[in-house]
């Protein structure tokens, strides 16, 4: 039973830090954007290690392929596409990768 609190309690302190260190990366992104993908690393290193999946408020914000952290206008372009299916297209400059993603 006390394994079960601890895993909660881990799992919790973990999503708090990397709700802090996504707000962080958000605050301190273009002054240092060298310093907020540092924090983006340690919230995903934090995500790793606890087994907690992202939100996908912070998801979507970075790139999957070269895992960096998206602003856009400055290193990412996004466009809402309605042919076929209505979707949304994140562009990331870092790495030139292309995610597509669907909505109604």
């Amino acid at each position: 039973m006390a394994s079960r609190w601890k895993k909660f309690f881990v799992r919790d302190l973990a999503r708090q830090r990397i709700d802090i260190l996504f707000r962080k990366a958000e605050e301190v992104f273009h002054r240092e954007p060298e310093l907020a993908q540092k924090y983006v690393d340690l919230a995903l290193r934090i995500a790793r290690a606890a087994r907690v999946r992202l939100p996908r408020k912070y998801k979507r914000r970075i790139c999957k392929y070269c895992k960096s952290y998206l602003w856009p206008g400055v290193n990412a372009t996004i466009r809402l596409r309605t042919r076929r299916q209505s979707h949304v297209v994140i562009k990331c400059h870092v790495c030139g990768r292309i995610t597509r993603i669907p909505y109604k």
